[in-house]
């Protein structure tokens, strides 16, 4: 464990971009951008609101790589729910896609955010409300994941797992 963590550590900045990228975009990474958010922060807490807006931005990329793929064959992606629930969750997307997205992106694992991304770019909801809503929804989740990890350290992943509902809230 201590090897992955002075591993994580030393990609900086440019490694929590591309970590959370990668991860936004389907490709799951052990450990995931979270746990990397709350290492850094709590490694340098000044850099906190640094490492959660490259975190925000990584994770808009990886999410737009998805959505984009969702835009081109997002039904097909989806096939594998009954044609009912999948109108039902189209329908619902197109009523309320902004915060829908939002939601999903604050949600966390196993949260099936992927399946949110890929129908808003089934959907063509806008990029630029899905731009929009990925961003303030991921600067949101990261903050309070750096903050946790800024403020309690080590400790601040199982705080995150204990209480994750109510910090959601």
């Amino acid at each position: 464990m201590e090897a992955l963590k002075n591993y994580l550590l030393a990609l900086g900045i440019p490694g929590l971009f591309a970590v959370v990228a990668i991860d936004s975009a389907g490709v799951p990474i052990p450990g995931g951008p979270d746990a990397l958010v709350m290492l850094l922060s709590w490694q340098r807490p000044a850099m906190m609101p640094i490492f959660a807006l490259t975190a925000a931005l990584g994770s808009v990329l990886g999410c737009y790589i998805l959505y984009l793929i969702g835009r081109k064959g997002g039904e097909v992606a989806l096939s594998r729910f009954s044609p009912e629930r999948r109108e039902r969750v189209m329908a619902k997307m197109r009523q309320n896609d902004l915060l829908a997205v939002f939601v999903a992106v604050i949600g966390p694992p196993p949260f099936p955010t992927k399946v949110f991304i890929l129908t808003a770019g089934a959907i063509r909801m806008s990029w630029k409300r899905f731009v929009a809503a990925v961003f303030a929804g991921r600067l949101v989740r990261f903050l309070a994941e750096g903050y946790l990890g800024a403020r309690f350290g080590d400790k601040a992943a199982e705080i995150l797992a204990e209480y994750y509902p109510a910090i959601l809230l």
